[in-house]
């Protein structure tokens, strides 16, 4: 049972090698694009998720008839006094506006810390969002920066007065 070579199948070694180099240049170009696109993404999906839970803060104090406080924090339980959100953040009741939960069960929403190098910074003296029961944000306005390190603005979150959100991307290098 002896083949002939004219029916065998197969690649040789030169077309190994040009598959090969062909599948490194396509990679080699491609790697930085998906970089790109994921960093999109990652940034897309914190500000849909600070978006998110405003709304639901903003939702829960005109439902509840009282205020309702959205804050950074780090351990899902408790507020942070500094301007740090991307450890995570909670939506909570906020009846005596002490700025932070009488008790963990309160807790309404629980964001987990976001990760992928990107930082949430909120303005200066603005360390969380209150909503009152008419649906206003009281104080001033309020400006979430999503950044990548110290010195380049992504996006950002703003919350009028008025209670309403909107949101920003940044194009350009903006520090943050």
């Amino acid at each position: 049972m002896t083949r002939d070579a004219r029916t065998m199948a197969g690649l040789t070694l030169l077309e190994l090698m040009v598959t090969l180099a062909v599948v490194v240049v396509t990679v080699t170009i491609a790697v930085p694009s998906f970089q790109g696109v994921v960093e999109r993404t990652r940034t897309a999906t914190v500000y849909h998720q600070l978006t998110a839970s405003l709304m639901l803060a903003r939702s829960a104090a005109v439902t509840r008839r009282e205020p309702v406080a959205v804050c950074p924090s780090a351990d899902g339980v408790r507020c942070r006094k500094d301007l740090v959100w991307e450890d995570g953040w909670i939506v909570f009741p906020d009846p005596l506006r002490n700025g932070q939960p009488a008790d963990p069960a309160d807790v309404l929403r629980r964001a987990d810390p976001i990760g992928g190098g990107l930082q949430v910074r909120t303005s200066r003296g603005r360390p969380l969002v209150r909503y009152l029961p008419n649906g206003k944000a009281s104080g001033s306005n309020l400006s979430l920066r999503v950044c990548r390190g110290e010195d380049q603005l992504l996006a950002r979150v703003v919350v009028n007065n008025i209670g309403r959100t909107r949101t920003e991307r940044v194009t350009g290098s903006a520090a943050c």
